[in-house]
């Protein structure tokens, strides 16, 4: 286990063109907006525009890549799943907050520091003198999540690893005390928002190729077991309601003799005959799977959520409906070099128990990703969610508006953060703990192309359009990233 080393202070990061510039190259901006950052250190945020809601107390956590030994080919390279896990942690405490920034210590990050070099294959690289030390690479750099007491860093090649909620030291994996059914779970477990039972699932490209565990508030499992689905997809995130799992059974199918003989990237293909089905499992020990079809075929990374009425299940996610062109670009994301219209579209979908049929209905026609809602109704009725979107005249693969939706059929509500201000994946924080579901906060980290900073936003919920309440400004830019959450009251 690696010691922190002394925070060194902030460096001022290289800046991009000016915005002013007649001909922008906006593959430009979004390879400086992923690009890796090595820095680590923990500083009280001063520069704040606007005021912090002291009603926010607890910890935003946030994770996403950022390699720190590069390969010979440069970040460029990298695939968009590529990089070494660098955590944030956004300490809100009486109208101030304090930012820590760390990289995961997992097994793969020691050993590749103590060889000093670049020394395993990523998904977009290949590394022509590998070490033993590191059988393969598992970077923790999806998911954050706080439960059972843990704050636990995911991915969904690896089982979770635990950090420090206040320091962010490495403490060691998670087994949820169970012996593991499979090679893995998910970076996307879904935690009950009444009895905070967490559902995680794992897959892989061997049988059995599902695994679900439900683990109890205290962080032990009370159910494991094997899902008997059809063949190996790439089931990245599952929903859950009260009584159910819902099994994302995708047509991206993983080929396992190309997994081992050339990699990730090889071995997942689009196969649009599979189409896209939906697995209804109760969430009950014993239970059997029963089979939705959808309509349309596409590929689904992020449902937002699902909960049950009448006999039927409702479910909202962001469906591809090019999940070819989701994959090409997917290896290509880090250069800039993204084509065509591959962006995920919102969907509501509905599983009528009884009959077995599902139906759906498009909600909008702009790209949109990361849906989030308030976390206590995980599972139940909502009306609002939450989303990153494209405005339509952006780069694919960009959001510079985050959006509140209305399940009952209402307006979207948007904020506009400007061409060149791309945010994070929002999480909704409530005021208080029984306040109503739109009355809280909506936080998001936001990279600013313009000088290539970045911030931390708090919006109103219930006045997404507004001003931002505060703006947390940065001393140092951080990478573009993939999901966060907040623990309340860990300070």
């Amino acid at each position: 286990m690696q010691t922190a080393q002394p925070a060194a202070a902030p460096q001022p990061s290289p800046t991009p063109a000016s915005p002013t510039d007649v001909q922008m190259d906006r593959a430009e901006w979004f390879r400086q907006a992923w690009r890796p950052s090595n820095y680590e250190g923990a500083y009280e945020i001063t520069r704040i525009e606007g005021e912090i809601p002291r009603a926010l107390y607890g910890t935003l956590y946030r994770n996403g890549p950022s390699q720190r030994m590069l390969p010979a080919e440069g970040y460029q390279a990298m695939h968009l799943f590529d990089g070494d896990a660098l955590v944030h942690a956004f300490r809100f405490d009486d109208g101030r907050c304090h930012y820590t920034g760390r990289f995961v210590e997992n097994e793969t990050y020691v050993a590749e520091q103590a060889a000093g070099r670049f020394a395993a294959d990523l998904l977009g690289a290949r590394c022509p003198d590998p070490i033993d030390a590191i059988p393969m690479r598992q970077q923790h750099n999806t998911n954050i999540v706080h439960h059972g007491g843990k704050l636990m860093a995911m991915v969904e090649n690896a089982w979770p690893y635990q950090i420090d909620e206040r320091t962010l030291d490495p403490v060691g994996g998670v087994d949820f005390g169970v012996p593991a059914l499979g090679m893995s779970v998910t970076a996307h477990p879904k935690i009950d928002g009444r009895t905070g039972q967490m559902i995680i699932h794992g897959y892989q490209p061997v049988e059995p190729y599902v695994q679900l565990y439900v683990v109890e508030p205290d962080g032990t499992a009370s159910v494991a077991e094997s899902v008997d689905v059809p063949y190996p997809a790439m089931m990245h995130d599952i929903a859950i309601t009260e009584n159910y799992a819902i099994l994302l059974l995708v047509p991206i199918v993983i080929d396992p003799m190309k997994l081992i003989e050339r990699g990730f990237g090889d071995a997942i293909s689009y196969k649009p005959e599979a189409g896209l089905k939906f697995g209804v499992r109760p969430r009950a020990a014993g239970g059997q799977v029963q089979w939705f079809e959808a309509p349309t075929t596409g590929f689904i990374f992020h449902p937002g959520n699902a909960y049950e009425e009448d006999g039927k299940i409702f479910m909202d996610a962001c469906t591809y409906l090019q999940p070819d062109l989701l994959l090409e670009n997917l290896s290509t994301w880090r250069s800039g070099k993204l084509v065509g219209d591959f962006a995920a579209r919102p969907f509501l979908y509905e599983l009528d128990l009884a009959t077995g049929r599902c139906f759906e209905r498009q909600l909008d026609d702009r790209g949109c990703e990361f849906p989030r809602l308030d976390e206590r109704l995980t599972g139940y009725k909502n009306r609002w969610g939450y989303a990153a979107m494209n405005r339509g005249d952006e780069i694919e693969g960009t959001w510079s508006t985050l959006v509140r939706y209305d399940r009952t059929g209402g307006p979207l509500e948007s904020h506009e953060f400007g061409r060149w201000e791309w945010p994070s994946e929002p999480v909704f924080v409530p005021r208080a703990r029984d306040a109503a579901e739109d009355d809280g906060f909506v936080l998001a980290t936001v990279y600013d192309g313009t000088d290539d900073s970045s911030y931390l936003a708090v919006l109103d919920a219930a006045n997404l359009s507004a001003e931002p309440l505060a703006k947390c400004h940065l001393e140092h830019r951080i990478p573009m990233g993939f999901h966060g959450n907040f623990a309340a009251g860990v300070v």
